[in-house]
């Protein structure tokens, strides 16, 4: 018997583009399927849309926020109320392929993680290209290919509950995605499943666009973004299971965190001893990402 898995989708003022999404979750091939839909206390028709699609199909649960607690609250909300063993995220603007939870599910195996590649498209739906266009996929089999960023996004992923009591609460200063390819790295991997399953609409209103390199910056000095990535490092020292790699973290969030010159030498060995872990998000050569330790004696990032 096939494991029940759970498609949970946020949504707010989607209703441009909604019907069309939740018809490809519907029309999902896999056989044993819940739909957790979380509207976040949305102004437009976007609630009708769904009370429309709930009044017609048993398997969806719709959850309202009573008031507007954006995006991370609004996914966690979805994410605790999931029944399934296994969940996948979903946007409100994207379409699915009919076959790509039952694929993911067929290839996940004993990973805690999979993410496929996606298609993209322009705000009319027309194909433009393909994420890995842009962005360099591949395994994350260790926590410590988080260090310095990721690219599997939320709506290309499937992941088992196992890595929830890591991944939640999720913290306001990360994105969903990366603490949550994060948990599930630091258990049983992440796994890169090299097809297009979704159609990833850009469009104006994009919380995130398929060029990672040019998101939105959430710093506006140096100083900023120095104190975020202490930050950020610390959490995952924190949410790192004990182990190698917890210690591995933890030693790298307090070098990073310190000025001296020691710390600055610790933090550069720390890093080409791993590089090409903690740098496989970049797709460089062993030398190229060797080489990008030496920055680290330098800035922190």
């Amino acid at each position: 018997m096939s494991p029940l898995i759970s498609i949970v989708m946020a949504t707010y003022n989607g209703e441009k583009y909604l019907r069309e999404q939740v018809d490809s979750l519907l029309a999902q091939s896999y056989p044993s399927l819940e739909f957790v839909f979380v509207d976040d206390a949305s102004s437009d028709a976007t609630l009708a849309i769904l009370q429309e699609y709930v009044s017609r199909d048993p398997r969806i649960r719709l959850v309202v926020n009573p008031v507007n607690q954006g995006l991370l609250a609004t996914f966690e909300t979805g994410i605790r109320a999931a029944k399934g063993e296994i969940i996948a995220l979903a946007d409100q603007d994207d379409v699915w392929m009919s076959n790509k939870i039952s694929l993911l599910a067929g290839a996940i195996g004993s990973h805690s993680m999979i993410y496929a590649d996606s298609a993209l498209t322009d705000a009319a739906g027309a194909r433009t290209g393909k994420f890995s266009d842009r962005n360099h996929l591949c395994d994350y089999p260790t926590a410590l290919h988080y260090v310095f960023g990721t690219k599997a996004m939320g709506h290309a992923m499937l992941f088992k509950r196992e890595i929830i009591d890591i991944a939640l609460p999720f913290p306001d200063y990360v994105g969903h995605d990366y603490i949550l390819g994060f948990a599930a790295a630091a258990l049983n991997g992440v796994s890169y499943f090299p097809a297009t399953l979704v159609n990833y609409r850009q469009h104006s209103s994009n919380t995130m666009g398929a060029d990672l390199s040019k998101g939105k910056k959430n710093y506006n000095t140096r100083d900023e973004r120095n104190a975020r990535i202490i930050k950020r490092l610390t959490l995952l020292s924190d949410r790192c299971p004990a182990g190698d790699e917890r210690e591995i973290l933890l030693g790298l969030a307090q070098d990073f965190a310190s000025a001296g010159i020691a710390a600055r030498i610790r933090r550069f060995f720390t890093v080409a001893r791993h590089h090409r872990a903690m740098l496989a998000y970049k797709g460089k050569s062993a030398l190229g990402s060797f080489l990008y330790s030496f920055k680290l004696l330098f800035s922190i990032f």
